[in-house]
């Protein structure tokens, strides 16, 4: 990783070496910009790391692990799909008033249609 940054340990789990693990956060410049990781503690040492690596929000937990409340990643996940959500909603919305329009005036056709041949001008 190019650059990271670390969270204390909150969540009090242990990796293979024993150790407490470090909860890391990917930084701008790295792949996943942004994202949460969990990390051995000795992992510079090839000797004594036990290798443990796995990515905090891979089920995008709104949940920080490292102070409990919700994560900067998942916030901005919720607020994207949810904008993708509100978008969608206007296009739905924008295509229900205009069917309604075409509705209402086949309707007003209809009775003058009706109207008239109901007079004997048709």
């Amino acid at each position: 990783m190019a650059e990271s940054s670390r969270s204390s340990s909150a969540s009090s789990k242990r990796c293979g070496c024993g150790d407490e693990v470090v909860i890391y956060t990917a930084g701008r410049r790295a792949k996943n910009p942004g994202k949460r990781f969990r990390r051995c503690p000795n992992w510079k040492d090839v000797n004594r790391s036990c290798g443990l690596f796995e990515w905090v929000d891979d089920d995008y937990s709104i949940t920080d692990l490292s102070g409990g409340g919700v994560s900067s990643h998942a916030t901005e996940l919720l607020v994207e799909t949810y904008k993708v959500k509100i978008s969608k909603l206007q296009i739905k919305l924008e295509i229900e008033r205009k069917t309604s329009s075409v509705i209402k005036k086949l309707l007003l056709m209809s009775w003058v249609f009706f109207l008239l041949c109901a007079y004997g001008v048709c």
